[in-house]
């Protein structure tokens, strides 16, 4: 995120964060900081000077250091999961529910500091973020002359309030007057070869700029020139994706997930020369996409960065599981030898009552490495003693064995009760986890212990999905699938089913309905808003709405399908009757008949 377009960034976002209130602070990660804002742009749009259009909702500033730094402001929510470390609860204490009063942002150093009451804090985006207290002159000096006639209670009244919208915020170095000469400097002195380090003296003729320009025809060169001394223009986003890119079935408009380490992207306050890409490391066929604004080609990436992130946050938990379901799986295969020893020992104190009950037959100190005796029903049993020791000893070590086996035979059966149940646990975590998907077997590198596991793994994984463990999770007027791919559907089995599925259904599940005409709701669930959905499995999911409708006995039928965001019930009306604010629109369904039956989980 370089100096250009930091400052198309601050141009839109500085303005709007005046009187925003920040709620919470969040730390997603080692070196991601997120600060939840209400109120963007209010103040900006009641003085009539918006130039972005903010919503009425909650928005997530959020900044990225380590390498690439970058600021990115969106409305996508990643919980952290993990318990805040003491600098950002020491930024809770001071900000939270605090408003955002004056905001500087130095766009060549790429800094944005910020004032609330009794505080301020520097958004660096080289350095990252600090807290202060004493009021920087420096940044934030008195409001202008203009208010000397006003009396010192006034400005101060004036200040607290938001009236002064115009010298509430500023972007330094401010280019609005049209004098340049200070940053920028003549274009023919940056053309000149031996001008190799006029780059120290003037900060923004940025690495990529310096490498574009010469690339450029004349024309070219000093229309860019322009752009950037004046602002505007469009910025652009060029990717790479290892991946055979496909039509996105998750119905988001980004055509690109970074979800791989394989991927990357470059930004730019300009069309970037195919050399310059190549240079890079991005071949000539590398996406490009357009966007008219910074906030909306960040906002881009930055749901990209948290999706990349949920993703690996979500495979090191299930990983985690996994482990830990391979070593209670390899306990219990412990535990169960440990039964068989302990049963084999229980089992001599049948060899100790016959030793007991034909002693009179012996000498006292009599020893004799296998005896004869006869059973209670009169069958002649033969005994293989310790030839070492009498067969009174010998008597006595069987009492002695049958004796320990017994009592290490209590312990056992309350260890694998508590096993057994905390494996449950386990495979209840992933179940949710994984949201109905297969699970990844451990490697062993022993067959047959690795068949072993695998067979007693699957069939706790069967039993965690039979009818009565879906019932404890799902109520009866909703019916479970698992597709093909392995996502959790969710359908309606009546009215009251309807209205059910959508109450548990997330913000970012899909929603599938026939096109026209009535039928039962499917929801396909999703771990995150950036998950791609197959298109094996929205063929399921049609299939699934067509079958609880009118057009069940039809080789097709059309449905329509949404975020479950979109989907509102109506109010004063019965239950499953909705309002679809937003259709994100309709693809034909071959109908199979028998997929019910294929896919179900539950009656």
């Amino acid at each position: 995120m370089d100096a250009h377009l930091f400052r198309r960034f601050c141009e839109d976002l500085v303005p709007a964060l005046i009187g925003a209130r920040i709620e919470k602070i969040y730390q997603l990660d080692e070196d991601i900081i997120t600060f939840s804002l209400y109120g963007l742009g209010k103040i900006q749009a009641r003085e009539n000077q918006a130039t972005y259009l903010f919503e009425d909702k909650k928005y997530y500033l959020t900044y990225k250091g380590n390498k690439d730094p970058l600021l990115f402001l969106g409305t996508t929510k990643v919980a952290s999961g993990t318990e805040p470390p003491a600098f950002i609860m020491r930024l809770r204490k001071y900000l939270s529910g605090k408003h955002i009063k004056r905001v500087v942002a130095n766009w060549i150093e790429r800094k944005i500091y910020a004032e609330v009451n009794g505080a301020w804090f520097l958004i660096d985006l080289k350095n990252g973020i600090e807290l202060f207290f004493e009021y920087p002159l420096d940044i934030f000096p008195t409001y202008p002359q203009t208010y000397s006639q006003e009396t010192q209670e006034e400005q101060k009244q004036k200040e607290n309030s938001y009236i002064a919208f115009d010298y509430s915020h500023s972007l330094k170095p401010n280019l609005t007057d049209k004098d340049f000469s200070n940053n920028f400097p003549v274009l023919e002195e940056v053309l000149e070869k031996e001008n190799t380090e006029i780059w120290r003296t003037y900060p923004v003729l940025t690495p990529l700029l310096r490498k574009t320009l010469p690339l450029l025809e004349k024309e070219e060169q000093i229309a860019l020139y322009a752009d950037l001394q004046f602002g505007g223009g469009d910025i652009f986003v060029y990717t790479i994706n290892q991946r055979n890119l496909k039509l996105n079935q998750s119905v988001e408009n980004t055509p690109l997930n970074f979800i791989q380490q394989t991927d990357k992207f470059i930004v730019s306050a300009w069309k970037l020369p195919s050399l310059v890409l190549k240079n890079l490391g991005f071949p000539i066929q590398s996406h490009e996409l357009a966007f008219e604004n910074a906030i909306d080609a960040f906002a881009y990436l930055g749901d990209m960065l948290l999706a990349k992130m949920q993703k690996e946050s979500k495979a090191l938990s299930l990983k985690k599981l996994q482990t830990a379901i391979k070593r209670l799986t390899k306990l219990e295969l412990k535990l169960e030898e440990e039964e068989e020893r302990l049963t084999q020992l229980v089992g001599m104190k049948e060899k100790a009552l016959l030793l007991q009950a034909n002693l009179y037959q012996f000498q006292h100190n009599e020893k004799a490495e296998q005896i004869s005796v006869y059973a209670m029903n009169g069958e002649k049993i033969s005994i293989n003693l310790d030839k070492a020791k009498t067969i009174r000893e010998n008597m006595e070590n069987f009492f002695h064995s049958a004796s320990r086996g017994e009592r290490g035979l209590e312990h056992l059966i309350v260890r694998k009760e508590q096993t057994a149940k905390e494996k449950q646990k386990l495979l209840d975590e992933m179940w949710q986890e994984n949201a109905g998907a297969s699970l990844k077997e451990p490697s062993q590198k022993n067959k047959q212990t690795h068949a072993t596991i695998k067979s007693k793994k699957n069939s706790i994984l069967e039993k965690n999905t039979t009818q009565k463990e879906i019932k404890k999770k799902f109520p009866k007027e909703v019916q479970v699938f698992r597709s093909s791919d392995g996502f959790m559907i969710l359908r309606g089995r009546d009215t009251k089913g309807n209205g059910l599925v959508l109450k548990m259904a997330s913000a970012f599940d899909i929603w599938v309905h026939i096109a026209e005409g009535a039928s039962a709701h499917v929801i396909i669930k999703r771990d995150h808003a950036k998950q791609e959905i197959p298109t094996q499995t929205m063929q399921e999911a049609g299939t699934l709405a067509l079958l609880k409708s009118w057009v069940k006995g039809q080789e097709k039928g059309t449905v329509q399908y949404s975020y479950a965001k979109n989907i509102r019930p109506m109010k004063n009306a019965s239950a499953g009757l909705v309002h679809v604010d937003k259709s994100e629109g309709t693809y034909s369904v071959v109908i199979n008949a028998n997929l019910e039956n294929v896919l179900k989980i539950n009656e």
